[in-house]
């Protein structure tokens, strides 16, 4: 085995890798896509002390990814050694990896980045007026300055994976990668809310954050509709502190991504530290869903060894049963106490004539800047034009021609003509009429017929009505809706109003009226006429949600819209009718296409024939 090795050594085999293709494949580990830019970037904002911090992003990050923070800046000297590999301030010897307390510590963040993009930097110390400015291609310095300013840093980050064609053909769409920056942007601003942040992409500002409580600071990220549905938590276990909030019973959401959990202000994924919290609602996840929760666990850092993983985000504990029984049982106890009773309220009049008064017009928008290839527009937020997300189209008045629930037509409001039992049998096995239906348990509908008993599910009759009526809207149909006597403000997270963009043509053809308030707030100016639902925001989260689970399924946009309207925006179980709206719901049902089966394939009618209730009763 000695002399194989020596004849491999001879023969040189093994080769020392040059540097700048180990700083590329180290690169890998730390630099997946933009948002791994934007949490190292941001990581070392914070690190540094700051209290202000924005982060500008262009084609979700693929082009340009711009933090600058009021931090203590860095030496000229301190600079060029930041983006050396393995260069930091944050640990000197391997005693230090024991009680980390920042949140960077590897020193291969800078340097990875700069192996792989075209960066702009400045940097001045706090107290100074000036300092230096460096720029750098493919991880060399290409150009090094003096620079004035304020004190702090700013690096800009632009056509990262330039010099890596092979890497970048791999980046997603530019809205995939800004939802990543975003959801990655908001991580950090609920992770630090003492903290002032500000988000911009395509100079819009998407968020704009001030220092605020945690509860406070969820509702900004996350919108006001979570506001009087939040438990706090603040519990000292000992050997971990607790804070944060979780949510009622109301937050739950059938998509998950709103569970943050945070490890001495570090964001972390621990399958089990998040069964503990799921595990915790018990009973009141019976009928599924995933709970809202922002939580952060302080722990001595002796306790914890968060140095497994080069994105940090995995962690492991010492004791981690105990650490998930504490949890548990913390979540637990607030869940179980008053708190999480349900507020029942209404806007008040003067928060819906402030809407009225202060809704932003389309006109309103400035136009922006396309160009942000000179150096200031990177170095420099403030010389940056911003503005409002605005992408609402004015809310239209559309004469109510149509209504699209329980209108009988006219030659039918007697009764109903004989529905055959086959398309071809031409005898009229399936008479309804009016005495002969009734609802039972305000779920399903009762008739006899020719041949015996027919049941409908009222919900899943009325969503394939609907269903196929939004089809038809889609095509042909201009959109007719019942405007507001008040109209309803909304307040969504950005990545819900995000989605909502793709969402709000096809919401206006079924009849609804949308407005852009600003600040991720949506204006509900009208509805589809003769709506039952009265609980508006609830019915466009909910199709918020199912769009984006209808999404990753690869489902048609408009096939998607129209199901999610269908099964949200019908007649539930539990709603009483009158003998008029079950007559005209069954009119309407068997005027649909296909009215055996909803949108999303269950069964819509099941029919009992005599004969077969002879034979349950013994009566052959």
């Amino acid at each position: 085995m000695i002399r194989g090795f020596q004849t491999i050594m001879s023969d040189e085999k093994i080769k020392i890798l040059p540097v700048d293709v180990a700083n590329k494949i180290a690169a890998g580990e730390v630099v997946e896509r933009p948002a791994s830019v934007v949490k190292e970037m941001v990581e070392n904002a914070i690190d540094a002390g700051a209290n202000e911090i924005t982060i500008i992003l262009k084609e979700g990050g693929k082009d340009l990814i711009q933090v600058a923070d009021n931090g203590s800046g860095m030496s000229a000297n301190d600079l060029k050694l930041a983006f050396e590999r393995h260069a930091t301030s944050k640990i000197i010897s391997a005693e230090d990896l024991e009680s980390i307390g920042t949140l960077g510590f590897r020193g291969e963040a800078l340097a990875s980045i700069a192996s792989v993009a075209r960066i702009e930097t400045k940097s001045i110390e706090h107290g100074q007026t000036s300092g230096s400015e460096l720029q750098l291609e493919g991880g060399f310095i290409v150009e090094e300055k003096p620079a004035g300013g304020t004190s702090g840093t700013t690096i800009a980050v632009k056509n990262i994976f330039f010099n890596t064609p092979a890497r970048r053909k791999f980046l997603r769409a530019t809205s995939t990668e800004y939802r990543r920056c975003l959801v990655m942007a908001n991580r950090m601003a609920l992770s630090f809310p003492e903290i002032q942040f500000t988000l911009v992409h395509n100079g819009v500002v998407i968020w704009e954050v001030k220092k605020q409580s945690m509860l406070d600071r969820v509702c900004t990220i996350l919108g006001k509709r979570v506001k009087d549905k939040l438990i706090e938590i603040n519990e000292d276990e000992g050997a971990v502190q607790i804070s944060g909030v979780i949510g009622t019973a109301e937050t739950l959401r059938k998509t998950s991504g709103e569970q943050y959990l945070f490890l001495n202000s570090r964001y972390i994924t621990d399958r089990s530290l998040n069964h503990a919290v799921s595990s915790a609602y018990g009973e009141i996840l019976h009928h599924g869903g995933y709970p809202l929760y922002v939580l952060n666990l302080s722990i001595d850092p002796a306790r914890v060894d968060v140095n497994v993983h080069p994105t940090k985000m995995e962690v492991k504990f010492l004791d981690d049963r105990m650490i998930y029984s504490l949890l548990r049982g913390a979540v637990r106890r607030r869940l179980m106490s008053t708190h999480s009773i349900p507020d029942l309220g209404s806007p008040r009049r003067d928060t819906i004539q402030a809407a009225q008064q202060n809704r932003l017009s389309p006109g309103s928008m400035s136009q922006l800047p396309t160009d942000f290839s000179s150096n200031k527009d990177f170095l420099d937020p403030a010389s940056m034009p911003i503005t409002k997300q605005n992408f609402f189209s004015p809310p239209s008045r559309q004469e109510d021609r149509q209504q699209l629930h329980f209108d009988l037509p006219a030659n039918k409001k007697d009764g109903f003509e004989p529905m055959p039992d086959t398309p071809d049998s031409g005898q009229s096995t399936m008479a309804f009429e009016k005495s002969n239906v009734f609802q039972l348990h305000k779920k399903y509908i009762l008739s006899q017929t020719n041949s015996g008993l027919v049941i409908i599910d009222q919900h899943a009759a009325h969503e394939r009505i609907l269903y196929e009526r939004a089809l038809k809207n889609f095509e042909n149909l201009q959109p007719h809706s019942q405007k507001l006597l008040f109209p309803k403000m909304i307040e969504l997270s950005a990545e819900d109003f995000d989605t909502l963009q793709e969402m709000v043509s096809f919401l206006e053809k079924l009849g609804f009226m949308l407005g852009d308030f600003g600040k991720n707030t949506v204006v509900i100016d009208g509805i589809p006429a003769r709506l039952r639902v009265k609980n508006y925001d609830s019915l466009l989260q909910n199709m918020i949600d199912d769009f984006r689970r209808g999404k990753r399924n690869n489902l048609e946009i408009r096939d998607n819209v129209a199901k999610t309207w269908a099964c949200h925006g019908s007649i539930r179980s539990g709603d009483a009718l009158t003998f008029e709206e079950i007559n005209a719901l069954i009119a309407q049902l068997f005027e649909a296409d296909t009215p055996y089966f909803c949108p999303h394939g269950r069964p819509v009618i099941v029919k009992i024939s005599v004969d077969e209730l002879d034979i349950r009763f013994n009566r052959t």
